[in-house]
Formats: C-alpha cells, structure tokens, sequence
C-alpha cells in the first residue's frame, strides 16, 4: 500500500481543514528551505558542442549530480552562449565533441570562431575543465575538444583539471571525468552570495534502461531493398518492433545498432593467429569474443605501429613517420586487420593481438520513421557497404550484418540517442526546407511521417538526388503521395549520372535561390543530411552564396546572416 493510501479514510470537515492547512504550510517551509539551499550553491556553467546529443546527455548528468557537491549548475547549449558573457563565469565545465576531420561541432561554431579572436575577453576568474568527446580512428582525434582547454588557458582562465579524451566507447571516462572535475572546482571562486544567479540544479530526466551497456533485443520484422537492380550500390529500408520494451524516439533521432562479425572473417582470423577458437577470454571463448566483442576490421593507431614494427615494412613505416596524413589515409582506405596480416605476413600470438584491438562498437544511424506514424517501430535506410580491395571481397561490419546475417524476426540489440537539436520545427506553420541526396532522405521521412502525422500547415521543401533516377529513386511513391496531397510543396531532384553535365543538390539549391531565401527570409527552417566531407560543405557554400545574393549582401552579412540561423537552431545539419 502507498503512503497516500494508508490515510485515505474518512476526515470530517475539521480535520480536513486542518490537514489543509498543515500541507499548505509545509509546502511553503520546504519551498523556502529549499530556496535557502539554492543561495548555498556555488554557481557553475556546463556548457556544450555536440553534433549527434552524446555532449548533451552528458551535461544532463552533470546539472544532476551537481548539487551533491555544492553547485548550482546550469546547462548551456554553446549556441545559445555570447562569448562576452564567458568573462562573467567563474566556474565552468565543458564537454565538446570533435567530428568530421578535426571538426567543431556545428552549435559550437559561432562561439568558438569568436573566442578564438585576438578580441576575446580575458577570462582571469574562471576555473574550468574540459572532456573532450572523439573517434580515435580518426587523424585529428578530440581536436574540438583540446582546442577549447588550450584557448580557455591562454585568456587566462584557471585548469582544475585536465583535459580528459574520450573514444567512442565514452561512459566510463566520461562519468570518471564528471566526478573529478566536480570535487575539483567544488571550492574554487568567491563563496555564495546568497543569491546564486545560476539557474537551480535541473531534475535528472529519467533515461532509457536500454543502451549501450544493456541494449534492448529489437526484431527486425523488415529487410527490403529499395534501390534499383542496375543500381551500383544497395540501398536497404529496415524496420524493427519496440513492442513491449518501452522505448519511445523523436523523428530527428538516431538508432544505435549493435553489430556482430562476420563468422568467415572471424575464422580467417583464427586460422592466422594458428588457435582453435576455444580459448577462453574473459569467460568468453576466443570465437565469441572475436564475433562480438573486438573490432576485428579497422587498423587503429597501436595496431599499425605493431605491425610496422614486426614487418619492417619501408612504406608502412615511412607513412607512419614522416606526417603525410593525406599519404596514409590513401594508403589506409580499404584494408581491414586481416590485409595487413595477410599482406605483410606478419605473426601475432594471441597475447600480443588482443590488446591491439578496439572494442567492437555499436553503428548510429538516422531513423528514417516517425513514432507517430509507426507505433512500435522503428525504420532504418542504410546503404550496404561492399566493395572488393586488396584481392578480397570486404563488408561493412553493421550493414551487411542487417542486411545478410539477421534473418527474420531474428533479434538485434539497439539503443536510441537522442538529437535535441535536430527536430521538426515546433512551430507548425514554420517552413521547412530539407537537403537530403542519397541516404541521407532518412530523417527527412521522418520530418514529413510527423508534419503529416500532426497536420501542421507549414510549406515543406525537398531536395533530393543520386546517381540515375531509375535506380536510385528511393522512396520515390511516398514522396508522389505527399506531392499530390499538398504535403510537400517543393521538389527539387538531381541525378548526377543522368546527364553529361553533372548535376548535383547544390545546383538546384543556386538555381532555385530567390525562392529559397523568401522561405528562410519569412522564418524557413534550413536542415542538411549526409556526407560531411563534400556535400554538406558544397551546400554550405551555396547557401552563403545564395543569400549573398538574393538578400543583397556581402559577403560579411551573408556570415552573419547564416550564423544568426544557427544560433536560432534553423540550420541543422545531421551529417557523418
């Protein structure tokens, strides 16, 4: 029986006041308690980049915990933050991410490109610390990250800390981190005022029980092909049941899937390492670690210098060591653990490999449904990555587990991450205009699965394209149903392959400039899907250019004008 149960008897009319009263009473001490204990706190900011929410999630965790150490803290989208407003701050705690290419993360863009100027305020008074969120597969590994604790040192402001770098597999280091850093800057700056002029510490949300660590067993009730079959490459439409587990996602989302090896590359790498497969690892057997636990594919950093070492190979070594990044990327592209094994005929016992190797990690990928639509699922477009090199035939370690290896119903582990940022305006009259070539439509069913779902009246706008039109039209009869019902008022398609000339998203974007900037100019929301290393970046300069020129500006106010939409979060870009 609940509290509340155990005096639901009968009052007469004077013990009803009365408890009336006792309640009402208590209610406000515990408000003024609580409010005395607000003034005790130190103020503290927490403030993050992020490009896919990981940093967000984070910051959550920290507003949570930070009252037990004595801190008011506050969780500030680096967006929505001026750098002025930075001097002002004794107590900082900051968890940026790094992607693409050593990239910021597209909230942090603004205020980073103004702090990093010889104008930005000294900021004497701050103590801070930074974690730093990364790939460590990637050349320029937590660059965003280490950028902001060296700039925050050279204005001036006070380490409490330093830098921790966090992989992909980040939770533990992160919540090590989260611990240090709060004991740490617990007792630094001036004492309470007595009228903290931070927001109070927010209540935790309540998170999912499904994630990285305890993923919920998805089955996958759809495997569908949806490119052509002269096509040059296969694209899949995927659906999964979250029928009973409690799971619930935003369009915008995206779905973590948790991948297992291929069983012929597991055993090609037994063979070589000259073992059973029997030997146990960690309660494991060698062949059920090497199918789910250890990223048996991807040559990281400790893996090549192994194999450098032992081969004495003068390219790989001179790739290694004279800086050539570009060089070795080149060199890198396409081969897997078992190439360099194979191909440098190099011998590792067991002993020696098994440390070389990351763990196995868990794909992310844009959900391309929406829950309102699509009770209890929910959808995937993924491209199956396949291609020959080295002599050998090569997968993509998660898309073509999904596409070959999981039969149906048969049961994937997966977790949502949520994308604050990335979302269907909540204004429901707001345009809306979305670039998304090739598989990067997925979220954008979903943006138009929850504009039809939620009857908002806003104008939608696509552009989308591929290679040829015949084969690479994805969802192509959705997208004529909601042209011929009014939910999309613009299409704008380009198939590169299709003409001499290529033609690409970016084209049809310039050439349909002037209407374009009337939808951003009345309030038009701008989101970009896809390729991060050339399509968005080709789109990015032709939304400057475009607003360069049909608004009438220079160069100087068209960046502006751009950087005023990102701080408004009416540029959002989901890109990989």
């Amino acid at each position: 029986m609940s509290e509340q149960n155990k005096i639901d008897a009968p009052f007469n009319e004077e013990q009803q006041q009365w408890l009336s009263g006792f309640f009402a009473g208590a209610n406000t001490r515990l408000l003024k308690q609580d409010d005395s204990a607000q003034s005790n706190l130190r103020a503290l900011t927490v403030i993050y980049g992020t490009q896919t929410g990981n940093s967000e999630s984070i910051g959550e965790d920290i507003v949570a915990a930070a009252a037990e150490y004595g801190l008011a803290a506050e969780l500030v989208d680096m967006g929505d933050l001026d750098v002025d407003s930075l001097a002002d701050i004794e107590r900082l705690l900051i968890i940026c991410s790094t992607y693409g290419e050593g990239e910021m993360p597209d909230n942090a863009e603004v205020l980073w490109d103004a702090i990093k100027e010889d104008s930005a305020p000294k900021l004497d008074k701050m103590y801070f610390s930074v974690l730093a969120l990364g790939d460590s597969s990637y050349d320029e590994y937590c660059l965003a990250g280490k950028e902001w604790d060296a700039r925050l040192a050279e204005l001036g402001a006070k380490r409490v800390t330093d830098c921790v770098l966090c992989d992909v597999d980040f939770d533990d280091d992160a919540e090590q981190w989260t611990k240090d850093a709060l004991d740490a800057i617990k007792e630094t700056g001036s004492e309470p005022t007595g009228s903290a002029s931070s927001a109070p510490a927010k209540a935790k949300k309540e998170k999912s029980k499904y994630n990285r660590k305890n993923p919920f067993l998805a089955p996958l009730i759809t495997n569908r092909t949806i490119s052509g079959e002269n096509s040059s490459k296969e694209i899949k439409h995927f659906e999964f049941s979250l029928k009973d587990s409690g799971l619930n996602y935003e369009a915008g989302d995206a779905l973590n899937v948790v991948p297992l090896n291929d069983a012929a590359l597991v055993n090609t790498l037994i063979e070589r390492l000259g073992v059973t497969g029997d030997e146990d690892v960690d309660g494991k057997s060698l062949r059920e670690a090497l199918t789910s636990e250890f990223d048996i594919k991807l040559p990281a950093g400790p893996f090549l210098d192994a194999v450098a070492e032992k081969s004495k190979d003068e390219e790989l070594n001179g790739l290694l060591t004279n800086g050539d990044k570009e060089a070795l990327n080149n060199y890198l592209w396409g081969r897997d653990i078992i190439d360099f094994i194979i191909d440098l005929d190099v011998t590792f016992t067991l002993d020696e490999l098994l440390p070389l190797l990351r763990k196995l990690q868990a794909r992310a990928y844009s959900i391309s449904s929406s829950s309102k639509k699509h009770q209890d699922e929910v959808h995937l477009t993924i491209s199956s990555v396949r291609y020959e090199s080295q002599g050998r035939d090569h997968q993509g370690v998660a898309s073509c587990y999904l596409a070959d290896r999981v039969e149906e119903n048969g049961k994937v582990g997966v977790y949502f991450s949520p994308n604050t940022s990335f979302r269907v305006p909540k204004d429901p009259e707001a345009p809306m205009i979305m670039v998304g070539p090739g598989t990067g439509i997925a979220p954008f069913r979903a943006f138009l699965e929850e504009r039809e779902a939620t009857k908002a009246t806003g104008d939608n706008w696509l552009f989308f394209g591929d290679r040829k039109q015949a084969d690479d039209y994805i969802y192509q009869q959705e997208i004529a149903d909601w042209q011929s019902t009014g939910l999309l008022a613009n299409l704008d398609l380009a198939f590169s392959r299709d003409q001499e000339q290529k033609i690409y998203v970016q084209t049809r974007m310039q050439e349909k400039g002037a209407e374009l900037f009337s939808w951003l100019d009345r309030g038009g929301y701008f989101f970009v899907c896809g390729d991060a290393s050339y399509m968005a970046k080709d789109v990015d300069k032709a939304l400057h250019a475009l607003i360069s020129e049909h608004g009438n500006m220079d160069e100087d106010a068209a960046i502006t004008y751009v950087n005023e939409l990102k701080k408004a979060k009416r540029y959002v870009r989901d890109v990989y």
